[in-house]
């Protein structure tokens, strides 16, 4: 990229509309698509996630149901100290 070394205002300003021009171009043709390519897929991320939030929900109160059976286990377990094997 080239460097304004001139301090001549109408080099300058010359500058200033060719470095605008091309960020202008630079936006449009290399941004501004993988911005949409982004933007369309965020939008499938986001209907995903709306499915998704109620199954996560019931996963959790469902797995919340497991939590005072493993805590059981592992107070025998621990009684039994990790001798929990069925005797025959």
């Amino acid at each position: 990229m080239k460097t304004t070394y001139s301090f001549n205002h109408d080099d300058m300003r010359a500058r200033f509309h060719a470095l605008r021009a091309e960020r202008e171009r630079i936006t449009e043709t290399d941004v501004e698509p993988l911005r949409k390519q982004m933007d369309d897929i965020i939008a499938e991320i986001r209907v995903l996630e709306a499915k998704l939030k109620p199954i996560d929900a019931t996963y959790r109160e469902k797995r919340q149901a497991l939590v005072p059976i493993d805590t059981e286990l592992a107070i025998i377990s621990r009684a039994l100290k990790g001798q929990t094997g069925a005797s025959e």
